[in-house]
């Protein structure tokens, strides 16, 4: 009988996959004990074709090419799963049919899943075991609402299909050659602010820092994949032979992982980080030594662990350099070109709000040379926004560079991030307040656990107000302790002029990345009456400056 041979892509991404599964068919590559799933790279590849075959069956034949791809003009994908296997067995057999995989979040609602299937115009959307229950409402509110004369075929993701037959081979296809700025990944976004805009990056994403075989090293995957560093991670720590073990996003969880000291690189926003310590300070340092130890150990056994998605409080940065023995790693990117900088042990430790130095191919430059805003390109970088020329050129300027939005300064070759021009700079008697600055400062004070400033119209233009999370809450803080403990540290113009207070059951709104959503949170907790009294939730400081003392620069030489 002659051998049953199935073939892939010839491009770096399933070279590598096809070089793990000859060298280490049964590598575990992902391990999910909730699911369970304890898969090996020869499972995860018949997985793949088999996910591949049964899109390329379901899609209609106008738009299929000779050698099992698809049409290049809907290339999009919509996947609904979490990090887990199911995600990486569905992206992977979307790059195999030339495809460029969507992950979305599974909490969307039915009307946004479905905006974002027309906004991409996507052929079909592969759906989680976990979320078919979501499934025929997804479909009948498609069908009631959509304006879109093609159809959008639903697919459950399937795993655990019978192994390779005697015979049966994988071979690289040297007639199958995507192009790599082709469509390869499109991740739907609104960044700090803004409406959903559909972010596309080129297949070349998939080919980054991928010769490197990491057979002794294990990530963890705890986040939605809908999340850039999430998904990215994901599927590039699977080429290059990492082995990845699934967690729920919980601090408990997570913590139980590194105990068991399996984990070696561990990344995530400020908010996780925070989470963490929060966690840790609360159930975990009050244990005797021997039970706490394994959760030292599994944290100081990291080979990586690093921090990014936004501004890290001093706070946070000493728990972890105290527990890791160590300091925390820190990373810059955006969703436009992923990770772009990198702080590592050669950069200066003293230097707040570093940010480091390039990673390898991205090009950074400020608009004002030594200050200014983050420029920067690579060759792996968005190619547009979808459906959207004119915003895609005005995200660029005239070298190509993506504008971030984000403001910084160097010291010597490293840069330092100064906030986002857009949020972070509060606008206060016509003076410009750090937001992150004054956050840093007030969680430093013992009784804050958590501090968040926004501009709030009230009574002047814009006021300051602080959404702040007690340590304890049966501490007693006020606006006017806070303004005290902390005016020596900041200048007047830049103190918290509102305040109120974060319920034990109150979450404050955040992207899919961790970072605060400012605009929502003022919606949320500081959407004021013009006229009568405040709520009662919320305190005033309506003396600004009368009883308090005043030093040189207060208020920046201008009042």
């Amino acid at each position: 009988m002659a051998p049953v041979i199935e073939y892939l892509p010839d491009e770096p991404v399933f070279r590598n996959l096809l070089h793990c599964f000859n060298t280490h068919p049964q590598r575990v590559v992902v391990y999910d004990a909730k699911e369970p799933v304890d898969a090996t790279y020869s499972q995860l590849l018949v997985d793949i074709l088999y996910m591949r075959r049964r899109i390329l069956s379901t899609l209609p034949t106008s738009m299929l090419k000779p050698q099992g791809q698809i049409d290049s003009k809907r290339p999009y994908m919509i996947v609904l799963a979490p990090g887990n296997y199911e995600f990486l067995v569905a992206s992977f057999a979307i790059l195999a049919c030339g495809g460029a995989l969507a992950p979305i979040a599974s909490t969307l609602t039915a009307e946004e899943t479905c905006h974002f299937l027309e906004m991409c115009d996507a052929s079909c959307m592969l759906v989680s075991v976990r979320y078919q229950r979501q499934r025929p409402e997804l479909e009948n509110y498609y069908a009631a609402h959509t304006k879109s004369d093609m159809p959008v075929a639903m697919i459950e993701i399937a795993t655990r299909n019978t192994t390779l037959k005697p015979g049966q081979q994988v071979h690289i296809d040297t007639a199958i050659q995507p192009d790599p700025k082709s469509p390869g990944v499109l991740f739907f976004t609104s960044g700090t602010t803004g409406p959903p805009k559909g972010v596309v990056r080129p297949r070349c994403t998939w080919y980054r820092d991928l010769p490197t075989f990491h057979g002794d090293q294990v990530g963890m995957s705890y986040r939605s994949p809908n999340w850039i560093a999430a998904g990215l991670l994901l599927i590039h720590h699977v080429l290059t032979g990492m082995s990845i073990e699934v967690v729920e996003n919980d601090p408990r969880a997570i913590w139980m992982s590194f105990s068991k000291g399996r984990v070696t690189h561990f990344n995530g926003p400020p908010r996780t980080f925070g989470a963490l310590m929060k966690y840790y300070q609360q159930h975990i340092a009050g244990l005797p030594d021997k039970k706490r130890r394994p959760y030292i150990q599994g944290a100081r056994g990291l080979k990586e662990v690093f921090v990014g998605g936004g501004i890290t409080w001093p706070s946070i940065l000493v728990f972890w350099k105290q527990l890791l023995g160590r300091p925390l790693g820190e990373r810059y990117g955006c969703t436009e070109l992923g990770p772009s900088l990198e702080r590592t042990d050669d950069c200066d430790p003293n230097l707040e709000r570093c940010i480091g130095k390039p990673f390898s191919g991205v090009q950074v430059k400020l608009s004002e040379r030594e200050h200014g805003e983050i420029l920067l390109k690579s060759d792996t970088m968005f190619t547009h926004y979808l459906g959207n020329p004119a915003l895609t050129r005005a995200a660029l300027d005239d070298e190509g560079y993506y504008r971030t939005g984000d403001l910084a300064h160097l010291v010597g070759d490293q840069y330092v991030i100064d906030g986002r021009a857009s949020t972070d700079f509060i606008r206060f008697f016509g003076l410009h307040v750090p937001v992150n600055d004054v956050e840093a400062c007030l969680v430093e004070l013992s009784y804050i656990l958590e501090a968040y400033i926004v501009a709030v119209p009230f009574d002047y233009p814009t006021n300051i107000g602080v959404l702040v999370r007690p340590t304890s809450t049966e501490t007693c803080v006020s606006l006017r302790r806070i303004r005290f403990d902390v005016q020596h540290k900041v200048p007047q113009y830049q103190l918290p002029t509102l305040m109120r207070i974060l319920r034990d059951n109150e979450e404050i709104p955040v992207t899919a990345s961790g970072k605060p959503m400012r605009k929502r949170i003022q919606e949320q907790y500081f959407t004021l009456p013009e006229e009568g009294p405040l709520p009662a939730a919320v305190e005033h400081c309506d003396r600004i400056g009368i009883d308090e003392s005043r030093k040189a620069w207060d208020w920046a030489g201008m009042v």
